[in-house]
């Protein structure tokens, strides 16, 4: 795994914009002196690489276009993640690459294919995307890949043969810190109870696969009351957690290793048991900051939306248009533990 500095590291520590960084690192006009001077010694301190786009699009003289396809925004975790591809696409503007984003209105892998085959029609060299590991949409791609396309997974991953490199989060390792969180606030002992959005998406799999694997080689006192599959859907989130609840006294944990937070944190407060139930989520925003201070939710875990939306396309135009194979075939953001403490502490930390 691997990490690399950014123009957008450069600007938030010179807090200035990316488009400041940019001229002051490629001596255009337009900067101060002072603040060509500043830039370039942050960017000396960060061992900055810098981005041999612009270079590459002049010998090429090509009008370069790139996809990204992203789950639907109504999970605010993919509302950031698009924001961060916004500011990566307007950056690789400047350089005349067109980037086209794409939101899905559904989870369905018919609708990927379909916007997979839309971008492929439009002459795209590359597309970045949120892959459903499906047998359709994976072959989808793998004829893709044939044809000469670069494909970059964002959040969640596919087979590794199937893309060229995948930009997230390391899931299972996060879970595994959330067992062992979970555990802790418990006394490790009850059942804990997790719920997912869907089977096909291997984040979700990962994290479920990381959690219970934890739980059974170090806590011998807990066990697992069930899984339920929540479709990334609020109100089923509520209505299983609930019935999950009102069936089994013992349960003291949940584990919400996929969207349906607000269902499940209803339900918890709603059946208001008389039991200390604690709730590990991912992915703060207004309603789970909410929660926490309410002392329904107890501790989150951020994996930067923004910053892996930001890095896709980075890597895809790196890919495509700078001609070099990446560094490695994964690039994940760092695992972030918000408590009640610090949970107001900069939600969108990659804002410019």
């Amino acid at each position: 795994m691997s990490t690399m500095t950014t123009m957008k590291d450069i600007a938030k520590m010179a807090n200035t914009s990316i488009g400041t960084v940019d001229r002051a690192l490629n001596n255009k006009p337009g900067v101060s002196a002072k603040t060509r001077e500043r830039i370039m010694a942050i960017a000396e301190s960060l061992d900055y690489k810098p981005n041999r786009l612009g270079k590459a699009l002049v010998l090429r003289n090509k009008n370069m276009q790139l996809g990204f396809i992203i789950e639907p925004i109504t999970n605010p975790f993919f509302e950031e993640l698009k924001r961060g591809a916004e500011q990566m696409r307007d950056a690789l503007n400047e350089y005349g690459i067109t980037t086209h984003i794409f939101c899905m209105n559904t989870h369905e892998e018919k609708e990927m294919v379909e916007l997979l085959d839309r971008m492929s029609d439009m002459g795209v060299a590359g597309i970045a995307l949120n892959a459903i590991n499906s047998p359709v949409v994976i072959d989808k791609l793998v004829k893709l890949r044939e044809s000469g396309h670069r494909i970059v997974t964002c959040s969640t991953d596919i087979s590794r043969g199937y893309r060229d490199c995948f930009v997230g989060f390391c899931h299972e390792k996060s879970a595994r810190v959330a067992a062992e969180l979970l555990a802790k606030f418990t006394g490790k002992k009850g059942e804990f109870l997790v719920t997912i959005g869907y089977r096909y998406i291997m984040a979700h799999m990962q994290r479920l696969n990381g959690f219970e694997s934890k739980i059974k080689e170090e806590y011998p006192g807990i066990s697992l009351a069930g899984v339920l599959e929540v479709e990334e859907n609020d109100e089923i989130a509520f209505r299983e957690t609930l019935k999950a609840l009102e069936g089994n006294d013992r349960i003291n944990g949940i584990f919400i290793a996929g969207y349906g937070i607000k269902g499940v944190a209803k339900a918890v407060e709603v059946k208001n048991l008389g039991r200390d139930i604690k709730i590990i989520c991912y992915d703060n925003s207004a309603f789970v900051t909410d929660y926490v201070k309410k002392g329904v939710i107890d501790a989150v875990i951020c994996q930067d939306p923004e910053k892996q939306g930001y890095m896709a396309l980075k890597i895809l135009s790196d890919l495509i248009i700078g001609d070099k194979e990446v560094r490695s075939d994964t690039y994940t953001t760092s695992i972030d533990i918000r408590l009640c403490e610090n949970i107001d502490k900069d939600i969108q930390d990659w804002d410019i």
